[in-house]
């Protein structure tokens, strides 16, 4: 959407409540194709934005990594085909469509080196280990953006063409055999195939609102088994899930009880 007086969040009623350059506060709004150095977004611009932006942009949002002015910002450059600067693991996750779990278990490392390397940066003896096993460039590790999805759409092709790669990011280290024992019997509460499946998601935010096809393949299967509908509850409505540093899931899911 355009940012105009017509989504502007002091456009009260057709009136100003702002003290822009275009109308002054209490100013009655003639043209609301106008916009101006005081504009904010109104609470529909808000949801829509939030609703339909890249999910790597959704995501540093609600993980506060931007603001709303810098993510809004960021997706304006994004829609008018300008760099935007991305996260590598958050990038592969988009392309490849695998998680920082896949990846420990590609390289053979425990989750937390995966989740130091993606906090606190690469440690120079684990760079050339990450840009192999990934099959990207070095360069890639320390600065990414959106120009360069052309190019990491190859590395995919790369890495997908590595001998029984899928088996490999399937199999269970002793650690993932862990996580998933854990999801099933203390949160999630499922089969332990299904728990095996979800071990795979290392971190996320979904509602009902957003597009379950943005979602990778495990995150999937996480979201349609615990929004189900049971005798006792609708689907819940809002999930977020992620790992910590020791590999141990947090969970937070809004759920409705049906009205009897």
């Amino acid at each position: 959407m355009k940012k105009e007086c017509s989504n502007c969040e002091f456009n009260l009623g057709g009136i100003c409540a702002g003290s822009g350059s275009v109308y002054k506060y209490g100013e009655k709004i003639v043209d609301d194709t106008q916009y101006c150095d005081c504009w904010g977004a109104s609470l529909g611009y808000y949801e829509e934005e939030t609703k339909n932006a890249p999910r790597f942009l959704r995501d540093a949002y609600h993980d506060c990594r931007l603001s709303y002015s810098e993510f809004s910002r960021q997706y304006d450059d994004y829609l008018s085909g300008k760099a935007v600067p991305i996260d590598i693991f958050e990038a592969i996750k988009h392309v490849y469509g695998i998680s920082m779990v896949d990846i420990a278990v590609v390289l053979n490392v425990s989750y937390g080196v995966v989740y130091k390397a993606k906090t606190s940066g690469f440690a120079k003896k684990r760079v050339k280990q990450f840009a192999t096993g990934l099959c990207i460039p070095e360069k890639f590790l320390h600065a990414f953006s959106s120009s360069d999805f052309e190019e990491l759409e190859k590395c995919k092709q790369a890495f997908f063409a590595q001998p029984n790669i899928k088996e490999t990011m399937e199999s269970m280290p002793e650690w993932k055999v862990k996580l998933a024992e854990d999801i099933s019997s203390n949160y999630v509460h499922c089969p332990i195939h299904i728990a095996r499946t979800i071990a795979r998601v290392d971190k996320i935010y979904w509602n009902y609102s957003l597009p379950k096809e943005e979602y990778t393949e495990s995150e999937q299967v996480f979201i349609n088994y615990i929004s189900r509908k049971t005798k006792k509850f609708e689907p819940i409505h809002e999930l977020e899930y992620f790992l910590d540093n020791t590999c141990s899931p947090h969970m937070r899911a809004y759920m409705m009880r049906e009205e009897n």
